[in-house]
């Protein structure tokens, strides 16, 4: 039984399936020379044209080997009295960031990073062309509590809906538009900037920022400064390789300053346009939201009470400390 449930009581939707049982092996499928041990892969970027699974390869993306989302199921949207059940068709990809076993985001080389940005765009422009597909995540982790440690890779996953955190941030986006006609967004660069207080880097194409109401210690964001909903449509070789460059510092940062801290990034970039269940879905998409990338350091310590996040460093004070903590320029 594997099924997308909606919980009517808070709009939320929940996966429903089976435990997966995954042996863990002794030697590294991700690794270059086992890749005859993995599913043929989707994508790669390789050198000196060598052949697909086979060494040589840059960045490599593979289907999940207990996929949450599979492309073969058919879309199923069905009621269930008056509970609302969709099938989870989609898609659920690892990209493999980069050949070396031990590399992390503040290991790796500037233009690896750059690399893996842009399979990052290569896999949202793949995956949104079926218009089966709702919305697309691009997610990574590191030193996830409880996970071994493993080869370092990123996720893809595509579902039939659209995913609850982006549904507020577009309904929130839409709304500022609605009253100000102005992207919610496009104003908070602005008035960060403006402000300094919590602004740890910023660049001719990207603001790094520490938000104004940051949800656990070192919560960072970063915005591009150009206006674009869709990260697949505004990556270009110039910002591709800044960004690869704040990445890279700000990474360097967590494990020279602040002991290597566990993380989740996450990249925000506005849903399949293509698939709309209204016709006036994404009137103003375009206008009113803004893509972006999230970083929340041990998200696992998040204290709340009652769904209120509780933060007990000032955003004020991490945006300094990671000012002051930012590696020179190599």
């Amino acid at each position: 039984m594997n099924e997308l449930r909606k919980d009517a009581t808070r709009g939320r939707w929940v996966l429903v399936r089976p435990a997966g049982r995954l042996e863990a092996g002794r030697e590294c499928v991700l690794c270059p020379g086992a890749e005859g041990s993995t599913p043929p892969e989707i994508a790669a970027y390789r050198k000196d044209g060598s052949p697909p699974d086979a060494p040589g390869w840059q960045v490599r993306v593979l289907p999940e080997a207990d996929p949450y989302f599979r492309l073969e199921w058919d879309l199923v949207r069905e009621g269930v009295g008056m509970y609302d059940k969709i099938s989870p068709r989609g898609a659920s990809e690892i990209i493999v960031d980069s050949p070396r076993h031990d590399d992390t985001p503040a290991t790796m080389g500037e233009e690896q990073l750059e690399l893996v940005l842009w399979m990052y765009r290569d896999r949202l422009i793949d995956l949104k062309r079926d218009t089966q597909i709702r919305d697309v995540l691009i997610s990574r982790r590191h030193k996830k509590p409880g996970v071994p440690s493993h080869h370092p890779y990123s996720r893809a996953t595509a579902i039939p809906i659209v995913f609850d955190d982006t549904r507020q941030e577009l309904r929130n986006a839409r709304e500022y538009y609605q009253y100000k006609r102005r992207c919610l967004y496009c104003d908070m660069v602005r008035e960060e900037i403006a402000a300094e207080a919590r602004v740890v880097r910023v660049t001719s194409h990207f603001v790094v920022l520490v938000p104004y109401a940051s949800r656990v210690p070192l919560e960072t964001w970063i915005l591009p400064r150009q206006h674009a909903c869709l990260y697949e449509e505004a990556l270009a070789p110039d910002s591709a390789a800044d960004l690869a460059r704040l990445l890279a510092g700000y990474f360097r940062t967590l494990v020279a300053g602040f002991g290597d801290p566990s993380w989740e990034l996450a990249l925000h970039t506005a849903p399949n346009l293509e698939m709309k269940v209204l016709p006036s879905e994404w009137a103003t998409v375009r206008d009113d939201f803004h893509w972006q990338i999230e970083i929340m350091p041990q998200p696992e310590r998040a204290n709340r009470v009652g769904g209120i996040y509780v933060n007990e460093r000032p955003p004020e004070e991490a945006a300094a400390q990671l000012r002051d903590g930012w590696p020179a320029p190599r």
